[in-house]
């Protein structure tokens, strides 16, 4: 578990050092001459025009790719029982190979529980934990869906913008994914994270939380409420609250997750 820490630590700390190398550079860059430093003025300029580029392809470029692949990664979660037919309940989102993650309250006893892929075929999953406290559980599947979502272990910032995307599994057979954008707020709760903004889709239990900074998976999202009128921002229009359960909520065992330990959990 020490190990994962420092591991996401890193992680996040080569997340936020683009931007300060840069200014940093540009800095530079402009106080040489005037330190005669004129030799230091090719290398800083060169510097503050590479790590812009690395910014605008992390922003523009792998963001969006990313995002795209979580959108591909989660799945309609049908749940059934021996002798009954299987009916769509929530979302499931693929965030290792053969590792999903969705609601627990879709956990039943002796239920099976299965995702339908886009040609009608099915993968069986297992359920492999239910987190106490939260509306997270954790599924295995011997057979891989081929997208996976990147996940982000590490909670988004107050202001950060969050797209919700995820099937409506409200009907017999959910054939729309629709996508909604909202903004996240100062955390209210431990492994919860907090939004606002448009109220997704009525049947969008378990569709994944994406980061817009960086395209990966944060959460899940489990509740949508009405925000009081008095609380909305100016020209918010129905502005609603809502909530997701963050990925940090799973345990550290299912995030260092590897085909070879599948058949051992």
């Amino acid at each position: 578990m020490r190990l994962f820490a420092v591991r996401q630590a890193a992680a996040d700390l080569r997340a936020g050092a683009g931007p300060l190398v840069l200014v940093s550079a540009g800095v530079f860059a402009g106080l040489a001459p005037l330190l005669g430093l004129d030799a230091w003025v090719p290398p800083a300029a060169a510097a503050v025009a590479l790590l812009s580029g690395v910014n605008v392809i992390r922003s523009d470029v792998l963001a969006p790719a990313r995002a795209r692949a979580v959108a591909r990664a989660v799945r309609p979660l049908h749940t059934g029982a021996e002798g009954s037919a299987f009916r769509p309940a929530a979302n499931a989102l693929q965030i290792a190979a053969g590792l999903w993650i969705a609601p627990a309250h879709v956990l039943r006893d002796g239920g099976e529980y299965q995702v339908v892929l886009p040609d009608g075929a099915t993968v069986g999953l297992r359920p492999l934990h239910r987190e106490g406290g939260h509306d997270i559980a954790v599924f295995g599947s011997n057979t891989d869906w081929p997208w996976t979502a990147r996940p982000q272990w590490s909670p988004p910032e107050p202001g950060e913008r969050i797209t919700v995307v995820g099937w409506l599994v409200g009907s017999a057979v959910a054939t729309t994914q629709a996508a909604t954008e909202l903004t996240a707020q100062e955390s209210q709760a431990p492994g919860m994270v907090t939004m606002i903004g448009p109220a997704p889709p009525s049947g969008s239990s378990g569709s994944a939380l994406i980061a817009a900074r960086t395209g990966r998976v944060i959460g899940v999202l489990t509740a949508v409420g009405a925000l009081d009128i008095r609380q909305r921002p100016p020209g918010a229009g129905d502005t609603g609250i809502v909530l997701g359960v963050l990925l940090a909520a799973v345990p550290v065992r299912f995030r260092q997750w590897s085909a070879s330990r599948r058949s051992g959990q």
